[in-house]
């Protein structure tokens, strides 16, 4: 097995373990607010992504909306 792919092995995992993990605590948190936990914890946009099961794209939105909401935008 090449390194590369058991590293990705590797990540998936501890995705699944963190997502595992996060479910009893977040149970009736929000995406959005999942969001804000996996990032404040200093996950980058695809590893919550990954973790919830959403696109990065869905995620640099709310993330986005954080900070603008928390005065950190770049507007």
């Amino acid at each position: 097995m090449a390194k590369k792919d058991y590293d990705e092995q590797i990540l998936r995992r501890l995705d699944s373990i963190i997502a595992l993990m996060l479910e009893p605590q977040a149970k009736d948190m929000s995406v959005k607010g999942k969001v804000e936990l996996l990032y404040n914890l200093g996950l980058d946009y695809n590893q919550i992504a990954s973790i919830l099961n959403k696109t990065s794209g869905n995620i640099a939105v709310i993330i986005n909306a954080l900070k603008k909401k928390d005065g950190k935008g770049t507007n």
